[in-house]
């Protein structure tokens, strides 16, 4: 439909000054046969809106519904008058159509052929067809347009195979019936709420217009030099402030109020103030009501992600987590009073599941209805359909998903619908699992769950396409900064730079008139319009301003700025949390709190391993809150390998190594050969009790190597050779001891010890594994809070290492630190007669750190202080910190230093 005939009439512009203007000129010309076409359905909706309140003041009956029409639905309506043998092209359609046709090409390098791929072509169609360009046929040196352009030829020819047509090929459709007359259109047409209108729109406007008087009705204004920004310190702060105008306006009487926002991330601030303001109670007709156009995206509700738990599971290095959540989400109906226990049980024990299929053997074992799990324990290719009905008998079995509010019983809706909508449209697909989540996650694309409430409320929230046309008695404008006003230019990778000059929003200049006429229909849509935004979002996140508008000029150089404690605006009384506060601080009775008592009657166990104690050393309240009354910070689901699990690893294969290693190479150190053999063969069989995931094969050349550089267990055993080839002889590999009796504290300490070698002439030496950081000699023997050599020193001596006689030998301890291949290092400790003045003051600090908590007294306590920085010292890498009153009464030290760890 790209054609130009001289005799069509040429639509016509009015422009109002104000949206309101506007508003009456459509109220008043709806009701008497004119069609009125709109950009957007809100917009279509207010109309209708008004006209009936209208026919109701004036107590008219029976009238007809006016014609007033979003122009996308009253087009793909006359579509379907049309009985088309073709249908149009849904987004899942769409995205099929791109996988079968790229199927047919080479892959490109550098790219992978999933739907997000697939997404951004379908952009690229669209574009590039509702302009009029040409889809194939033309030079281009680029790469990736070029590529696109061999796709589109397969795309094309499934189009028209599938009798798919577009959404330029149903404009094409419908202007060709309304220029044959198939299509009987009114006298008069006004198009409304409407930007700048495409090529192919522009042609279909032409062509209507031959039939009907077409008129364009805008709402504009320019800016004048009171226009301005006002600043605010923060993004939060910002929409605190106002909200509480929005609130203050509503108890003026004024209530037709809006909210927009340009910024997606304020759209949450805004949600949250509001619903504080609120406060979420029953509220009377007149109280505070307000409408959000956007919601949360279902890709990001929880009841999504915890249906596509399962297909998450084999990426997972800890497919625990993943389960736990699954089982435990209260999405899921618990089938009996102990099943979160026995989810314990079977993920978490001491011997709990290490792999998916341990993880699938203890929950059926356990009598958990998760046999549907089994399928999402491979990697095998099957066709969607199987997929999608093992995840459908899944959810059956677990009664997934349990709705507990309207958002929940929404984002069940449109899941199913995009089970469905799969189906439907790939269901015979060969994929892999991961594939499935790909598809589920562009499926989801563009669907949001927005709360349903009233567009009529009085207080409307939305973005700037929504508000062109609507009228206002005041507009709020949010987030209005340089990186979104104007728009920043649309990436489109698969457009060559020639096509993105002539597509809308493809260069600056076009973003720049965007963003000007943006602008102007904010201005018309009420008599008070207030433009805000923030200074930055964080410290070293600062917005820019708006080019368009400019800034109001700061007091004294200082932001706009919101305390809801110190000084909370009076609208903030409406929230709950904030009164319940106030008043929770104005009632303490200062007396009360100083008669509160430090002890507790939870005792200190009487055995304690090493690693309690080295808690208790470190700070005695974080034993306390983390041992004792087992408070465990919530931990964000991270697809990696922890630094508890490559650890373990570590210590797992040399314990193994060590073990074995005469018998697997008696020629050991002479000749090496073997004991690197063995060492890959010991690594191999560790490590296949893992996942057969990305990390743990990065894994793998990080411990083993490869050609081109050596691993880190390759070196540390380099190392060792040179230490056999000196006389050094392996004793003993993860050593248990118990009964190490602290002073006359009565306090008995267990633990393993890494490793002791022994020599001829030197005697002994107790090694300990690190493969984090290093304790300083500070930590060891100055703040002693690094207990771990020094009890394994005490447990040799005392003869509590069964199979270990260090019966009038010397005794030495040491690190081996295995963090990096390149930072390999054994580093020795004292000699033994320093040891063993040491070891008796060690014993009588510890006694003394303890008498304390045998009192029950858990006080903070951390070593080392945090002096003059709270993020360094014990406090570092807390997690009771907001538990502890320790920083509020620290007089901090400034300067204090730590030594490096070196060879004493």
């Amino acid at each position: 439909m790209n054609r130009e005939n001289p005799d069509q009439q040429t639509p016509s512009d009015q422009t109002f000054l104000s949206a309101f203007e506007l508003e009456c000129a459509l109220v008043e010309a709806a009701p008497k046969g004119v069609l009125v076409l709109t950009a957007t359905g809100r917009l279509s909706r207010r109309i209708l809106h008004c006209v009936r309140l209208e026919r109701i003041e004036k107590r008219s009956q029976g009238w007809e519904t006016p014609l007033v029409f979003n122009f996308n639905r009253w087009v793909k309506n006359i579509l379907d008058m049309l009985w088309e043998p073709s249908r149009s092209l849904s987004k899942l359609g769409a995205l099929r159509l791109w996988h079968e046709a790229a199927q047919k090409m080479k892959p490109l390098e550098g790219l992978n052929l999933t739907p997000s791929l697939y997404l951004e072509l379908q952009e690229a169609f669209d574009v590039l067809t509702s302009h009029g360009q040409k889809l194939i046929g033309y030079q281009t040196s680029q790469i990736f347009p070029t590529w696109r352009q061999n796709v589109s030829r397969h795309f094309l020819g499934l189009l028209q195979a599938h009798q798919y047509v577009s959404w330029a090929d149903v404009l094409d459709i419908v202007g060709k019936a309304v220029a044959q007359g198939k299509i009987s259109l009114p006298k008069n047409i006004i198009f409304t709420g409407f930007d700048e209108l495409s090529p192919i729109e522009k042609n279909f406007v032409h062509i209507v217009s031959e039939k009907s008087h077409v008129v364009f009705y805008r709402a504009k204004k320019e800016p004048g030099e009171e226009v301005k920004v006002q600043v605010y310190a923060t993004p939060e702060q910002e929409c605190q402030s106002i909200c509480t105008e929005v609130l203050k306006a509503w108890n003026g009487g004024q209530k037709r109020l809006g909210v927009v926002f340009l910024d997606t991330d304020y759209f949450q601030l805004l949600k949250r103030c509001f619903e504080e303001l609120a406060d979420r109670e029953v509220r009377p007709a007149n109280a505070l009501r307000y409408n959000l156009t956007m919601g949360m995206p279902l890709s990001e509700h929880p009841l999504f992600q915890t249906a596509m738990f399962p297909l998450r599971l084999l990426e997972e290095p800890t497919p625990n987590t993943l389960l736990s959540s699954l089982l435990c989400s209260p999405y899921i109906r618990k089938q009996r009073d102990d099943w979160d226990h026995q989810v314990k049980i079977a993920l978490w024990s001491t011997n709990g599941a290490q792999t998916l299929n341990d993880a699938l053997i203890n929950l059926t074992r356990l009598g958990f209805p998760t046999g549907s799990l089994e399928i999402f324990a491979t990697e095998q290719k099957q066709p969607m359909e199987v997929w999608l009905e093992g995840i459908e008998n899944l959810w059956k079995e677990l009664d997934f998903p349990l709705c507990r509010c309207e958002t929940d019983t929404l984002a069940k809706e449109h899941l199913f619908k995009v089970l469905e909508e799969l189906r439907k449209e790939t269901g015979y697909l060969e994929v892999s699992r991961k594939d499935v989540l790909d598809w589920f996650i562009a499926a989801s694309e563009g669907i949001e769950v927005v709360e349903k409430t009233p567009e009529t409320a009085g207080i409307q929230v939305l973005n700037r396409v929504e508000v062109r046309g609507l009228s206002f008695d005041c507009l709020w404008v949010v987030g209005t900064h340089g990186r979104v006003l104007p728009e920043p230019v649309r990436n489109l990778p698969f457009l060559d730079p020639d096509e993105r000059r002539i597509v809308e929003g493809g260069t600056e200049e076009g973003r720049w008139e965007a963003g000007k006429r943006t602008v102007s229909y904010f201005l018309a849509a009420a008599p008070t319009v207030t433009f805000s935004r923030a200074a930055s979002r964080a410290e070293d996140e600062p917005y820019i301003p708006c080019p368009l508008i400019p800034d109001e000029s700061p007091k004294e150089g200082q932001f706009r700025t919101v305390d809801l404690w110190e000084n909370p605006p009076q609208g903030w009384v409406r929230a709950r949390w904030l009164r319940e506060g106030m008043a929770g601080f104005s009632s303490q009775d200062a007396e009360v709190r100083g008669e509160v008592n430090d002890r507790v009657n939870t005792s200190l166990p009487q055995v304690l391993n090493v690693t309690n104690l080295e808690e208790i050393l470190s700070c005695p309240f974080r034993y306390f809150a983390g041992s004792l009354l087992s408070l465990e910070s919530l931990q964000e689901p991270v697809m990696r390998i922890t630094p508890l699990e490559r650890g373990e690893v570590i210590h797992r294969i040399l314990r193994d190594l060590i073990r074995g290693l005469i018998t697997a190479a008696p020629d050991w150190p002479m000749d090496s050969r073997k004991a690197f053999e063995f060492l890959k063969q010991t690594a191999e069989a560790v490590l296949a009790a893992k996942p057969d995931n990305l990390f743990w094969k990065v894994e793998r050349l990080r411990l083993l190597g490869d050609d081109t550089f050596p691993g880190l267990l390759s070196v540390w055993l380099e190392e060792e050779q040179e230490r056999a080839l000196e006389g050094w002889r392996f004793e003993v590999a993860e050593e248990r001891f118990e009964g190490l009796i602290i002073g006359d504290s009565g306090v008995i300490l267990t633990g393993q010890v890494d490793r002791i070698d022994s020599h001829p002439l030197h005697g002994m030496i107790i090694w300990d594994y690190k493969t984090g950081d290093v304790p300083t000699s500070t930590a060891i023997f100055k703040d002693k809070v690094a207990p771990q050599l020094p009890a394994y020193l005490l447990a040799l001596m005392r003869s509590l290492l069964h199979h270990v006689d260090a019966s009038d030998r010397t005794v030495m301890a040491g690190y081996i630190h295995l963090k990096k291949a390149s930072e390999v290092k054994i580093v020795h400790l004292k000699d033994a007669r320093q040891w063993q003045e040491f070891l008796s003051q060690w014993e009588s600090a510890v006694k003394e750190r303890l008498e304390h908590l045998l009192s029950g007294l858990y006080l903070p306590d951390p070593r080392p202080s945090p002096g003059g920085n709270q993020k360094k010292g014990a406090c570092k890498n807390c997690d009771y910190l907001n538990l502890c009153n320790y920083h509020d009464t620290l007089e901090r030290d400034e300067g204090e230093t730590e030594d490096d760890l070196g060879e004493v």
